[in-house]
């Protein structure tokens, strides 16, 4: 069982490994194809194509010192990872933390999928996903939003985008497809200096956001729908559900924390622990808790 003290300890003295820079995630398409072309799930980008916000409530899994970092990001643009529904184990086990601790937010979502959308976050807060993840089912793998029925024509509108960046620093992208084009992104990530290299994040962020609000009515529906649901259905074949969905939310408000069945000792007796000046509950079933989880959210809305 992992002790308070030795919680506390690792979450000060391990960095985030999975922050990645905007430089290495744009270029690198460890697949050589489309589906590792990234998309931004930026606040700012949204808030100007899509005003009128979906306002609910979200839970996000953390430990004690994650606690104290989401009240600093309370109100902000910096986007986290929350969901609707998880699975008992994982709230105990954490995601990207060691777990054991649920905050109860009011949130901005942005977009919401019935599975793990494998979203990442950059140094500036903003997060991400793959085309693939656009494109792909749900019951696929890896799952994804499944636009590739309903969004048209944003395939020919990255290869254009791509394309006019390239040529922009002086690449010849005559008489070439995608695959080359996507070849000839990879290598001019990797060849332009630092000063070239933030005017192509830029021009291909200011890319992107033109493609997403010519797409902005089928997107809007894509990222949003499971708001509506936010019940994760079986997969037609195993019968199975994701151990989690996903939220990506920001300008969130804690309500309150759930403290879950491995650290309830530690806010109870004589010597309990402060939750920061928060309002919590304490509870001895990671399943109970799950399960109120999953009844809270099915109530809103």
């Amino acid at each position: 069982m992992k002790t308070f003290k030795e919680v506390v300890t690792r979450y000060l003295y391990e960095a985030p490994a999975w922050t990645m820079s905007v430089s290495t995630m744009l270029f690198d398409l460890p697949r050589a194809g489309l589906k590792d072309i990234k998309i931004p799930l930026s606040p700012s980008i949204f808030k100007r194509i899509w005003p009128k916000s979906i306002r609910g409530t979200a839970f996000h899994v953390t430990d004690y010192v994650g606690i104290q970092k989401l009240m600093k990001m309370q109100g902000g643009k910096r986007t986290i990872s929350a969901f609707y529904n998880m699975d008992f184990d994982m709230i105990s086990y954490g995601i990207r933390t060691d777990g054991g601790y649920v905050a109860e937010l009011e949130a901005d979502i942005l977009a919401a999928a019935p599975d793990d959308i494998a979203s990442v976050p950059d140094k500036q807060g903003r997060r991400w996903i793959t085309y693939s993840t656009l494109m792909d089912g749900p019951t696929d793998y890896p799952p994804g939003f499944g636009g590739k029925g309903s969004i048209k024509g944003i395939e020919q509108d990255i290869h254009d985008l791509l394309e006019e960046i390239l040529k922009t620093n002086g690449e010849d992208v005559r008489m070439t497809g995608l695959t080359e084009i996507l070849r000839m992104w990879e290598l001019l990530g990797k060849k332009a200096g630092k000063k070239e290299l933030s005017l192509i994040i830029k021009d291909y962020i200011d890319g992107m956001e033109k493609i997403m609000k010519k797409h902005s009515k089928p997107l809007r529906k894509v990222f949003t729908d499971y708001t509506k649901k936010r019940i994760q259905e079986p997969d037609p074949d195993s019968g199975d559900v994701g151990q989690w969905d996903e939220l990506v939310v920001n300008n969130f408000k804690i309500k309150k924390v759930h403290v879950g069945q491995e650290f309830a000792d530690d806010f109870r007796g004589d010597d309990a622990i402060d939750m920061y000046g928060l309002p919590f509950d304490t509870w001895d079933d990671d399943s109970k808790l799950s399960d109120y989880i999953a009844k809270t959210v099915r109530k809103k809305g």
